[in-house]
């Protein structure tokens, strides 16, 4: 394996891979990837004719051109684009949960930009009647905004919502830095290419970059999958995020796993509850656990008694009866008796900067710290009297 790895190494096309993903990229350096929230605040940037970028209406024109050539484009043909009172233009982002709306004194754009997830339940169907709510006097027009042009999930909204790409939004960019080269400016040009390589490169794979990848892929497969196979696991580097704020709260960890679930408790409880086997993975009488990775759009945490012994059992269950009514059993002998779920997407998060991670699980916790100092207290009150190690 190891004349296998050198070889990859010093082959031509895996070195210009190298240096081209060393050139400098501004929306590289900002993570910008396969994160939504930051290629919408770009596209509302470009597409605000209000912005000090240089181009006034141009990418806005052209992308309503677009919209207003598609069959469900509400009374509008692509004509009617070069009649827009651009002067009365608003853009929103995050208005009422919808990504980016534009307003004109006649119409509405309603853009879902969905980069790296689905729609879900009735999202767009709720916004939908956001808008009509809102803008009953207005000429509405919804656009479901993905990579590759797919339809909404649900069949309820595919008959409103226009299927639009980032193929074309980079037909756009391209069709801009080729025509208007002489008259924006430098920065803003460098910019444009770059938003443009981001896109090829990472959204739709087809860069002349991805092309050279498959290549070496091709070459070195056998070297290239050993080195994925032994790469850091997401669910175990957020692992680590947990762990060390749990245990900077003041909790216990006790047990975690690879497909994403950290297991804790207090240092009391910790300290009556001895397991039968540590080397078992569910033996704990008690704990608690947030189950993070493969649950989701959520983080969900539970309190969990295994019912491994009947005294124990009936005396935790008396000890909690009053602060939560049961929530649901697992088999014979394994109770939840308490579960919140918080919004946190982690096949998402795992790609954002560390701060941001950091705070997203530090607000887990922080909510999550209440709750379990109230169980504990309870617990510890019914077996000893002792009120729990941790400080509120």
């Amino acid at each position: 394996m190891d004349e296998k790895i050198a070889s990859l190494i010093t082959d031509y096309d895996f070195e210009q891979i190298e240096l081209a993903l060393r050139e400098p990229n501004i929306f590289k350096a900002f993570s910008i990837g396969r994160k939504e929230i930051r290629h919408s605040n770009f596209l509302a940037y470009i597409l605000n004719p209000n912005e000090n970028h240089g181009l006034n209406d141009i990418v806005l024109k052209k992308f309503v051109r677009d919209i207003f050539s598609d069959s469900k484009a509400l009374n509008r043909t692509i004509f009617d684009s070069d009649y827009l009172d651009i002067s009365t233009c608003e853009i929103r982002r995050e208005w009422r949960n919808i990504d980016i709306l534009i307003i004109f004194s006649k119409d509405i754009i309603l853009i879902e930009n969905k980069v790296n997830t689905i729609d879900h339940s009735s999202q767009l169907k709720r916004y939908k009647k956001v808008a009509e709510e809102n803008f009953p006097d207005k000429y509405r027009h919804f656009v479901y905004l993905t990579p590759w042009g797919r339809e909404p999930v649900y069949d309820a909204s595919k008959e409103f919502y226009i299927n639009y790409s980032y193929i074309q939004v980079a037909d756009i960019l391209e069709r801009i830095i080729s025509l208007y080269k002489n008259s924006i400016s430098e920065k803003v040009k460098f910019y444009l290419e770059d938003y443009l390589s981001t896109i090829k490169r990472e959204l739709l794979m087809n860069d002349s970059l991805n092309d050279l990848a498959l290549k070496v892929y091709n070459a070195h497969k056998e070297a290239l999958e050993f080195i994925l196979e032994n790469r850091p696991d997401p669910a175990r580097m957020l692992f680590h995020y947990f762990e060390k704020e749990l245990v900077d709260s003041g909790f216990v960890v006790i047990a975690s796993n690879r497909l994403g679930f950290i297991r804790f408790t207090t240092p009391a409880l910790n300290n009556i509850f001895e397991r039968k086997d540590q080397s078992v993975l569910q033996k704990e009488v008690f704990y608690f656990q947030i189950a993070y990775y493969e649950t989701g759009p959520d983080a969900i945490i539970i309190a969990v008694i295994f019912g491994y012994d009947d005294v124990i059992w009936d005396k935790i269950l008396f000890a909690v009866k009053d602060l939560t009514n049961l929530k649901r059993t697992y088999g014979k002998k394994c109770l939840v008796f308490y579960e919140r779920k918080f919004n946190f997407n982690a096949k998402e998060i795992i790609n954002e900067e560390q701060q941001d991670i950091e705070k997203k699980i530090k607000e887990i916790i922080n909510e999550t710290k209440p709750i379990a100092l109230e169980i504990s207290t309870a617990i510890m009150n019914v077996f000893i009297k002792v009120p729990p190690e941790i400080n509120s």
